[in-house]
């Protein structure tokens, strides 16, 4: 496909503002290839579809919106992997157990119990705090991004964010009322 100079020039421009964005957005949902992989297919849409790209910010956006689909894509196919393998595993009996990349990755108990109760929301609602947290987009860029209006995005976080501070609480806390005092021999 032959390119004019200036489109060229663009494509050249928008991959070099936006590579290491593009690149930490599928490092923090894929394994270092897979992402690799994911960041390639994006640059290529992109190309393919240079056309269509809107202009500044817009174009970031675009680009992440592509971002979501491909590592989307990817993730669904390394979970059908994992699950073939293991039932692969499982016939041959060798009692192997699949192992989440995330959970390798994670080495402090409060950020497995974080992700952990990111992972109880709706795939829809996990992108979303992603998108917030990791990416550090604005509400109406997340809007853009996933195609709903920042209103929707408002209610959406604010319910999702609920969601995790409830679970993320000190588990097994009680509170008393009042103090009780202690029996003769020291045992409540």
């Amino acid at each position: 496909m032959d390119r004019s100079p200036s489109a060229d020039a663009r494509f050249r421009t928008m991959y070099e503002e936006n590579y290491d964005a593009l690149r930490d957005y599928c490092l923090r949902r894929l394994p270092t290839d897979d992402a690799n992989e994911a960041l390639a297919e994006i640059f290529l849409v992109a190309w393919r579809r240079l056309d269509d790209v809107p202009a500044g910010d817009q174009g970031r956006l675009w680009l992440f919106g592509v971002a979501r689909r491909v590592t989307s894509t990817t993730q669904r196919g390394t979970r059908r992997r994992s699950r073939l393998t293991a039932k692969s595993m499982a016939q041959a009996d060798t009692g192997a157990v699949a192992i989440d990349t995330e959970t390798v990755v994670v080495r402090r108990s409060e950020d497995a119990r974080l992700l952990e109760a990111i992972g109880t929301l709706r795939p829809s609602d996990q992108e979303l705090v992603r998108l917030k947290a990791w990416e550090e987009l604005s509400h109406s860029d997340i809007g853009e991004v996933l195609g709903i209006s920042s209103h929707a995005v408002d209610m959406r976080l604010n319910r999702a964010l609920k969601k995790v501070a409830k679970i993320m609480r000190p588990r097994n806390h009680k509170i008393m009322n009042s103090p009780r005092p202690v029996e003769e021999g020291g045992e409540l």
